[in-house]
């Protein structure tokens, strides 16, 4: 009977070593989180057409993240200027399809595009009825806002298109 019961004792403590290793290892991983927000915050891929615009074009701008032992935040203020300075943006056809897609799951995403690119006016754009948005219809450079929330915070990133005329 003795032969039992040390043997569920050693199951109890290696079953409560490794919870207590990976709580660790959490924690660790957190707090070098903390160090560099930005690697631990979800990373945004445009698509026009099926085909991902390029990264320099797509502007991490803002974000408040909730790590286990602190909260980040980043504000920038924006101004057409500092985003144009921030991206290069990608050459597209017209009335193609947009799609938004993070690195980890998003509770919910709005996009906007400016009002021109010398405004810091925003109207949201709204995807038609199945869910999709498009370039614009003409031809000139367009900056997208697109505010995301996750489960530990949210993040606003910019991108910039150039629709370009067809051929």
């Amino acid at each position: 009977m003795q032969q039992p019961r040390i043997f569920l004792r050693k199951i109890l403590l290696g079953l409560v070593l490794v919870i207590l290793a990976a709580a660790i290892s959490l924690f660790i991983k957190d707090a070098l989180d903390t160090k560099e927000p930005t690697a631990a915050l979800p990373i945004l891929t445009v698509r026009c057409n099926g085909a991902p615009i390029s990264v320099d074009s797509v502007y991490m701008a803002e974000y408040q993240w909730n790590f286990w032992t602190s909260v980040e935040r980043l504000v920038n203020t924006y101004t057409p200027t500092n985003i144009r300075e921030q991206v290069i943006a990608t050459n597209v056809l017209p009335n193609l399809p947009i799609s938004i897609e993070y690195s980890r799951d998003a509770i919910s995403t709005t996009v906007s595009r400016a009002v021109s690119v010398d405004s810091t006016d925003f109207l949201t754009v709204e995807p038609d009825k199945n869910g999709n948005i498009y370039t614009p219809p003409i031809p000139g450079n367009y900056i997208y806002k697109v505010e995301a929330s996750f489960d530990r915070g949210s993040v606003i990133y910019y991108f910039a298109i150039s629709v370009t005329e067809m051929y």
